[in-house]
């Protein structure tokens, strides 16, 4: 969320349809250009001061930079005066009822400063400079972080997989995802997709996410996959139609799900499940069919919608009938009007995520007596 990557970058170039720099990183077969694509720019607003803010110790903070595009290495930028000399002052992001740090740095003997950081959450959030101590300070401001592609489809078009129970399952927002690929049947541009696929879901939840390496591991589509070692928390797989009859028995090129959900409550008190590890398993057989783009984007449907769609389930999404989301229920149905397909989330998919990311604020783990604190996990889904 609150820093840039060269796999954020590698994202942001796939839905940009930047393809130069991805070409010579994974190869002509992970992406295309993007005969739609247009360049995003940072928008510098009008320098202007905090409204609401802390008034015991009088400061003055000037906001430079309030719109930005995600994923382009755009920064949230501010500059002023804070009570003090020599101050430790911080940039930080609303999250539910906790502010989250995202840009840091220490004012001068007269109390100046100016601080930047990155943003790559999608929405319009609460923003502030903050300083502790005995002369504490905050003024605050709202920042936009736009999409860098225009999300088609009704933001209202999206369900939760656990909607029917009154319940829904999620990661907690205030932690790093720490995922690992297998990707030994399909090799390098594996990975890069898989990468690319998680960047684009953290946006747009704000989650965090962390590549921790190669695993050997699948995730079966019963759910019944070994518990994933210390340090990893999502898993992306590719497996063969003779280790997943699964594939062709439902029939689907994809499942995914979560493995471990406990009962937990978010940051206003609501019931969530709270999802401490989860995974896709995709098609190996299909990936290597012709059938499909190993890409983003492409003329056939693509591979990248696949990976987002499973992921969407591993973060707690369900199904829904609208062509124009990645949610929906089959693969090669969304093609653009162009005659493209992508691997880009739709505006409900969006704010399903949105509802399962940073704005529920940190779940913690409910205390039940006498009852396991353990769900019945939810079966994979296709």
């Amino acid at each position: 969320m609150t820093s840039s990557s060269p796999r954020r970058a590698l994202a942001a170039s796939l839905v940009l349809g930047v393809s130069g720099a991805l070409l010579s990183a994974v190869g002509p077969s992970a992406v295309a250009a993007d005969p739609q694509s247009s360049s995003a720019s940072t928008v510098a607003a009008k320098p202007h001061h905090g409204g609401k803010g802390h008034h015991k110790h009088k400061g003055k903070v000037t906001w430079d930079v309030t719109s930005v595009t995600a994923g382009t290495g755009a920064v949230v930028a501010a500059h002023g005066k804070v009570p003090g000399r020599k101050v430790k002052v911080k940039l930080q992001v609303k999250a539910g009822k906790k502010w989250i740090s995202f840009g840091k740095t220490k004012s001068d003997k007269k109390g100046k400063f100016a601080i930047s950081g990155a943003l790559d959450w999608y929405g319009v959030h609460k923003v502030r400079v903050s300083t502790s101590g005995r002369k504490a300070f905050h003024k605050g401001t709202k920042v936009s972080v736009a999409t860098p592609y225009a999300p088609r489809g009704n933001p209202a078009d999206h369900a939760f997989t656990l909607s029917s129970q009154g319940q829904r399952y999620s990661f907690n927002p205030c932690k790093t995802i720490r995922y690992v690929v297998n990707a030994d049947d399909v090799g390098p541009t594996g990975i890069a997709l898989a990468q690319a696929g998680m960047e684009q879901m953290s946006m747009a939840t704000g989650i965090d996410v962390k590549y921790v390496g190669t695993s050997h591991t699948i995730a079966t589509a019963d759910g019944r996959w070994p518990k994933l070692p210390k340090g990893q928390d999502f898993l992306i797989s590719w497996a063969t139609e003779a280790e997943v009859p699964e594939f062709v028995t439902t029939p689907a090129i994809g499942f995914g799900g979560p493995r471990l959900v406990y009962y937990g409550r978010d940051a206003h008190g609501k019931h969530v499940g709270l999802t401490t590890q989860a995974g896709i398993v995709l098609d190996t057989d299909a990936y290597f069919s012709g059938v499909y783009d190993q890409s983003y984007l492409g003329t056939k449907p693509a591979w990248g919608e696949t990976i987002l769609h499973e992921i969407g389930h591993a973060m707690g999404l369900a199904h829904f009938e609208a062509t124009d989301e990645i949610m929906y229920p089959g693969a090669g149905r969304g093609v653009y009007p162009d005659g493209y397909f992508r691997g880009l989330y739709g505006a409900g998919d969006l704010a399903g995520l949105a509802t399962n990311g940073l704005d529920q604020g940190c779940i913690t783990k409910a205390s039940r007596p006498r009852v396991s604190a353990r769900m019945a996990t939810p079966r994979m889904q296709y």
